[in-house]
């Protein structure tokens, strides 16, 4: 892996070969062809070079973040090959999280070590991914697609963007990949050209990395709630076995608190035998009435993202 990361970050073998030939040529046109007439043939020569050390660039790069075993060593090492050949500032990959709608930052190059979100057509990277379009961005602040409101929370002055899909060799678009804040000059077609080679070429790796990390995590989820079966069906003590059902559901979803509502059919009313957070005593409510009543009454899993929006949940419980 070392070896790899040296050849990306020094003259290849095959770059040294020609070097001498290739300086003479564009030494002799930076000076107007005075030493020696520039051929035709030399032009070319010139151009297919440039071709080959990219292409060898390229193969490089992809050998290196192939043999990567997580998602976040791949990205992180992406982040920094960008910012590097592109020569600006930051640089930032956007993906896209399914069940949610959001655009997420796993990584950033610069001060920047807490994750972003923000909805997946919002902005100019929410503006990327939904039109599947590259966009050069001179002036951010005169650009109404631009997020001012991230660069107050990170204090990151944004200044130029340069923003490409990154896509799957199927075509779907599953995040975006930035630059930011060019160091010398402007962005211009030939970054753009080359940022989008860099996300073709990673998009490969990080789609297959992102499915070993789903089944990996899927996995890890499933061996804890087998141990969390074990470990609370073990208990006889019904109050203490309610009590840990909620107390591993709480924990296991990083919620601030989860209740547990039981149906009484003398009184057709539901009440709470444990509660997780405050003390809050036992709730009674009828078994038809609230969220707790609708997903009781229907047999139906409910999911609200805002209660307060919702007119069935009672704030008074």
């Amino acid at each position: 892996m070392k070896k790899t990361k040296q050849k990306l970050d020094s003259k290849s073998s095959v770059k040294k070969k020609h070097d001498s030939f290739i300086d003479s040529i564009t030494a002799n046109q930076r000076n107007g062809g005075k030493g020696q007439n520039v051929t035709v043939e030399e032009g070319k020569l010139l151009k297919l070079h440039k071709r080959l050390e990219q292409a060898e660039f390229l193969l490089d790069m992809t050998r290196e973040i192939a043999g990567f075993e997580s998602l976040s060593e791949v990205l992180n090492r992406l982040i920094e090959i960008v910012a590097k050949e592109l020569n600006c500032e930051r640089s930032t990959l956007f993906l896209n999280d399914e069940k949610t709608g959001e655009l997420y930052s796993r990584v950033a190059l610069g001060d920047l070590e807490r994750e972003i979100r923000v909805l997946n057509d919002h902005g100019v990277a929410g503006y990327v991914f939904t039109h599947g379009e590259s966009v050069i961005i001179h002036d951010a602040d005169a650009d109404p697609r631009h997020d001012r409101s991230i660069d107050k929370e990170t204090g990151f002055d944004t200044k130029n963007i340069l923003s490409v899909p990154v896509r799957t060799m199927g075509g779907q678009v599953i995040g975006v990949l930035q630059a930011l804040n060019k160091n010398k000059g402007r962005f211009n077609k030939t970054d753009l050209e080359l940022l989008e080679t860099l996300s073709s070429q990673a998009s490969v790796t990080l789609a297959g990395t992102q499915q070993v990390e789903r089944i990996r995590k899927k996995r890890a989820e499933e061996m804890e709630f087998l141990d969390t079966v074990a470990t609370i069906t073990a208990e006889v003590d019904l109050n203490k076995l309610l009590g840990n059902v909620v107390g591993e559901i709480t924990r296991m979803l990083d919620a601030e608190r989860s209740t547990l509502f039981i149906n009484d059919p003398k009184t057709n009313e539901l009440f709470s035998r444990v509660s997780q957070g405050d003390n809050v005593g036992e709730i009674r409510l009828p078994n038809h009435v609230g969220i707790a009543g609708t997903v009781f009454t229907s047999g139906e899993t409910l999911n609200i993202p805002h209660a307060y929006a919702d007119l069935r949940f009672n704030p008074g419980f």
